[in-house]
């Protein structure tokens, strides 16, 4: 697919590039006035012509529309109504923004390109700010960490710069990062122009820097499969080896010259901890234990720090996990429904192309892997438009290198 751009391709852009303002906004954030703004002309446009949205994705349709009838059913259980009233508004809009990308790539001459160049943009904003905190050890004003951190392991502490940008916290950031990669990985695979490629290694090595500074063992842990997965690809599609070799030496390079003494911190805690965390282990726990007490059916959107803190006594009720945030707020049937989206997404990128089996493999990675890194990762956008961009990377009716039927655009 090589058309001029339409102005979906540029809605498709403008979307995710909104995204590198991060917590800014709090509830009225850039991302989610655009998808506010979109939604009647979505709905609107749906209804006159239903033959593409809802019908291809009417799994995806009616599904959404009952997690969020779900969630509304089980407001009884609110904790704190106005926090819980706040969850189910931007669960709302999330969806919309989902069902929004999916019919804008419906309607756009270049979906998979011009959700790669949002995500690329999204990059370009957030790194230079990124590389700043890091030698300034300045961070933006919504920070929730505060300069001068220091990272501890028994006896041994070295400083840890960190880098959140505009998403509050180094996790939200990383999860952003990793969220990102897959589109940048495209980006290198596939470039379109001479000049993509320079700009395809720089961004990577900038992203790759910046993950293990940050320090975060479940980030650097998915950056690492997914680059292998990303290296392997690579070589299959006979590119020039000598330029990757060349980036991944210069890393190498950068990594233990200066950061060996955070490096080294890092492998010490993987040798000795691998991935485990206490902290972790008892969310999962007792979260499953109130999975249970609710009869299956979840404790409610919005609940999960009081009930868990409350209820059963979680020291920090963060539960790191998105399939578990999903499972134990609304429960068996909604997580069954959501594992049904992930099958879609399987079955669809193994129907398609080479390409949209890498991508599928490199998406498939990082909802693993960076959805174990941060929290609350429903009521972020980030984590919902990367879902929806990964359903349009593994199909190949989208596909770059083909020409789709005139029956299968609206």
């Amino acid at each position: 697919m090589n058309r001029l751009n339409n102005r979906y391709d540029y809605l498709l852009i403008l979307l995710i590039a909104l995204l590198a303002f991060g917590n800014y906004g709090n509830g009225a954030q850039p991302a989610r006035l655009l998808i506010i703004a979109l939604a009647p002309f979505m709905i609107i446009g749906s209804i006159r012509r239903p033959s593409f949205t809802v019908n291809y994705y009417k799994y995806e349709c009616f599904f959404l529309i009952g997690w969020w009838l779900w969630a509304l059913a089980f407001l009884y259980k609110a904790q704190d109504l106005t926090e819980s009233l706040k969850h189910l508004i931007y669960l709302f809009i999330h969806i919309l923004g989902f069902l929004e990308v999916l019919w804008m790539a419906g309607k756009a001459a270049n979906p998979q390109r011009s959700l790669q160049k949002g995500w690329i943009l999204l990059l370009m904003i957030t790194l230079p700010i990124a590389i700043n905190e890091y030698v300034t050890d300045e961070h933006m004003s919504n920070s929730l960490q505060e300069s001068g951190a220091v990272m501890k392991f028994g006896n041994l502490s070295v400083a840890r710069p960190f880098a959140a940008v505009t998403f509050g916290n180094l996790n939200s950031f990383n999860t952003v990062l990793c969220w990102a990669l897959p589109s940048l990985f495209f980006f290198n695979l596939y470039p379109k122009r001479k000049y993509d490629s320079v700009l395809g290694y720089l961004l990577l090595f900038f992203v790759v820097v910046v993950v293990v500074a940050n320090a975060s063992r479940g980030a650097i842990l998915c950056m690492g499969v997914m680059l292998a997965t990303f290296i392997y690809s690579y070589y299959k599609t006979g590119r020039n080896r000598v330029a990757l070799t060349v980036v991944i030496v210069v890393i190498g390079f950068v990594l233990a010259y200066f950061l060996f003494d955070l490096f080294f911190m890092i492998l010490k805690r993987f040798s000795t901890q691998g991935m485990q965390d206490t902290g972790r282990v008892e969310n999962i726990v007792k979260g499953f234990q109130a999975l249970l007490d609710s009869g299956g059916v979840g404790i409610g959107i919005g609940n999960y720090d009081p009930v868990m803190t409350a209820r059963y006594n979680v020291r920090i009720a963060a539960p790191h996990n998105l399939l578990l945030e999903v499972v134990v707020l609304f429960g068996l049937p909604i997580f069954i429904g959501f594992l049904g989206m992930m099958f879609r997404l399987f079955h669809k990128g193994m129907s398609g192309s080479p390409a949209n089996k890498s991508m599928l493999l490199s998406c498939a990675i990082a909802i693993l892997f960076a959805g174990v890194v941060d929290s609350n990762y429903l009521m972020k956008v980030p984590t919902w438009m990367f879902v929806a961009t990964a359903y349009i990377y593994v199909d190949k009716r989208y596909s770059i290198h083909q020409e789709p039927k005139l029956s299968e655009k609206l």
